[in-house]
């Protein structure tokens, strides 16, 4: 697995669409940082950017990539390898790699203007988007044999992520205004980890005011640290399960 992710991160490191993704993310940080004097209205605008951006590349990159290089994969596993130990160092060097863009993108404009909490969030929950939809790209990639479809269905799961899921829940929401909700805001919110980490950092900036009745649900759930860590336990399991299916499609796929 060790040798796995070191050549993949390498040949990663190297795409110029890696790069570019990078230096994307620091260009639209940076000129909102330097066109917004005031850093938290620039963090907001940020935020929708990023949370829209990250999950999108993350996703069809995945897909582009894994396609891109099953003959290398298909060459590993004719090798004295364990499929679980291909799968896991391609899986981390992908997310490796997306770590490190996000992280240098984002994270030197953030440091500069705005070092606090509020944009700690925003660093980490882009990260955790990063891994999140790498494992969803791997999982999308390995049930698709053709590319094509690969990256439509890739869009087709951002889409609902980042449109269908919101026109779904206010409709909900407006629907259902008659009934109590609150004990199904926070698990409606865990279904979209796009939707989860926007909250964290809208609460983190002290906006869940202007997110009406919902953001005095989330507020009162999140805003202490025990709501953090339940936030957090749900990311982990976005990435997990999608990560175990994979394994699982990959170790019974004929290459």
């Amino acid at each position: 697995m060790h040798k796995v992710f070191k050549y993949t991160l390498i040949d990663l490191v190297r795409n110029r669409f890696v790069l570019g993704f990078g230096l994307l993310l620091f260009t639209a940080a940076q000129g909102l940082f330097l066109l917004e004097p005031e850093p938290i209205k620039a963090l907001i605008s940020l935020v929708q950017v990023v949370l829209a951006l990250v999950p999108l590349v993350a996703l069809v990159f995945t897909v582009v990539y894994v396609h891109d290089t099953m003959d290398f994969i298909q060459l590993l596993a004719v090798q004295p390898l364990a499929r679980r130990s291909i799968l896991g160092g391609q899986m981390a060097a992908l997310g490796t790699a997306l770590l490190l863009a996000v992280g240098l993108g984002l994270g030197l404009p953030i440091v500069a203007h705005l070092p606090n909490k509020a944009g700690a969030v925003l660093l980490v929950s882009a990260g955790a988007l990063a891994l999140v939809f790498t494992v969803l790209g791997m999982l999308i990639a390995w049930s698709q044999r053709e590319k094509a479809r690969g990256v439509g269905l890739g869009l087709l799961t951002w889409f609902l992520f980042v449109f269908v899921y919101d026109a779904v829940l206010f409709w909900l929401m407006f629907a259902l205004s008659d009934w109590p909700l609150e004990p199904f805001v926070v698990p409606i919110a865990s279904v979209n980890p796009i939707d989860l980490a926007r909250i964290m950092v809208m609460l983190e900036v002290d906006l869940a005011a202007m997110m009406g009745y919902s953001g005095a649900v989330y507020k009162q759930f999140f805003g202490g640290s025990g709501g953090m860590v339940v936030a957090g336990l749900v990311l982990l399991l976005w990435m997990g399960v999608p990560a175990w299916a994979t394994l699982r499609k990959f170790i019974k796929r004929d290459l």
